[in-house]
C-alpha cells in the first residue's frame, strides 16, 4: 500500500510542473545586452498589436490568409536577438536561464556543435494536446537569439509560422518550417 501511494505521489509531483505552466518566457533580463551588442532585434507583438498586424496581410492572398489565421489565435510573439563583435559577450549562464524555463516543455529539436559552438533548442509547451507555446533558443559564440510564440497553435498550421520570418521584425532563422520560402518583396 505504501509503495502504491509513493508511486502515485511521484507521478503527481512530476505532472504538476507541466500543468498550467506559462508559455511566455521571461526574457527581459536579456535587455542588458542591448548596450553591448553590435546588432539587436527586440520584438514584442502581443494582443491588440497582433490584431493590427493582421490588417497588413491581404486575406485574398493564400499565404497571407494562412498567416492571418495563425495570428488570430496567437497571444504574443517575442524575439530578442543579439550579435556581438567578440566571442564571450554573454555567458552560458545567460542561455541556461532561458533554457531552465523550458522544463516540462516537449523537446522538438536540439543541436549542439562542439566544433562551431552552435546550439539550437526548439521546444513546444503542450497543454491538453494543444501547443500553447513555442520556444526557440539559438546561440553561438557571437550570437544569441530567443524566439517565443505564445498562444494556441494548431499543429497542422505550424509550418505557416515560417511565413512570419522577415516580417514584423521577426528575424529569418533559416529553420525548415515545412514551407517554401518566398521573398520579402511579397
Amino acid at each position: 500500500m505504501k509503495l502504491r501511494i509513493s508511486i502515485l505521489a511521484i507521478i503527481v509531483a512530476t505532472a504538476i510542473p507541466c500543468f498550467g505552466q506559462n508559455p511566455k518566457l521571461q526574457i527581459d533580463d536579456l535587455d542588458r545586452f542591448f548596450s553591448t551588442a553590435s546588432e539587436t532585434v527586440d520584438v514584442t507583438v502581443d494582443g491588440a498589436l497582433l490584431q493590427v498586424a493582421m490588417k497588413f496581410l491581404n486575406p485574398n492572398k493564400p499565404d497571407e490568409a494562412k498567416v492571418r489565421e495563425v495570428l488570430g489565435m496567437l497571444k504574443g510573439v517575442y524575439v530578442k536577438s543579439f550579435e556581438f563583435d567578440r566571442d564571450g559577450a554573454y555567458s552560458v549562464a545567460d542561455v541556461e536561464a532561458v533554457r531552465n524555463q523550458l522544463t516540462g516543455w516537449s523537446k522538438v529539436a536540439t543541436v549542439r556543435s562542439k566544433r562551431d559552438g552552435d546550439n539550437v533548442d526548439v521546444r513546444f509547451l503542450i497543454d491538453n494536446g494543444i501547443i500553447s507555446g513555442i520556444a526557440v533558443v539559438i546561440s553561438d559564440p557571437r550570437k544569441l537569439t530567443v524566439v517565443n510564440v505564445v498562444g494556441p497553435i494548431d499543429p497542422e498550421k505550424i509550418s505557416q509560422l515560417g511565413l512570419l520570418e522577415g516580417r514584423f521584425g521577426i528575424p529569418k532563422l533559416d529553420m525548415d518550417w515545412g514551407v517554401t520560402r518566398r521573398s520579402n518583396k511579397d
